[in-house]
């Protein structure tokens, strides 16, 4: 069953637009090549660029930064959110533990054209989201407004 949308504050309005599709976000979560996450810190937040793959509505995540697994431990609370700034997905979550199923591997070898081994990269970070906010923007450039805009709560 796909999650039903919310309304999504824009602006501090609630948005009037329609809400994207879950299956839009979903194939815009499966086909991204690059997750950008962000981890609750004491210090200045730092987005990093990570590889993962996006399975049964959880994301595996290749974090490999030791500072971002270090604030992990003490908060597991993530941001993700792919590369566009108007076709925009963002996943609120917590990590809910390490992944090392085999056909989560094979899933990301096959993505990437990589052969990803636990023994030199360690185990993929899961996350759990929460929450999923996307939008599309009326135009390349976002100038002409907001075409679709919702929230899906997915726990």
């Amino acid at each position: 069953m796909e999650p039903a949308p919310e309304p999504l504050r824009l602006y501090g309005h609630v948005s009037d637009a329609r809400p994207p599709d879950w299956t839009w976000v979903d194939a815009e979560l499966a086909q991204a090549g690059t997750y950008w996450v962000v981890s609750r810190s004491p210090r200045h937040p730092h987005p990093r660029p990570v590889w993962g793959v996006w399975n049964d509505r959880k994301l595996f995540l290749s974090i490999g930064s030791p500072t971002i697994t270090r604030e992990l431990v003490d908060d597991p609370t993530m941001t993700v959110h792919l590369d566009s700034g108007t076709d925009v997905v963002i996943v609120e979550g917590k990590v809910s533990g390490t992944c090392i199923e085999p056909a989560v591997f094979a899933l990301y070898d096959a993505k990437y054209e990589w052969t990803y081994t636990i023994d030199e990269y360690g185990p993929l970070t899961m996350v759990a989201p929460s929450i999923v906010i996307a939008w599309r923007s009326a135009d390349w450039a976002g100038r002409g407004g907001i075409g679709s805009a919702g929230r899906f709560r997915l726990s």
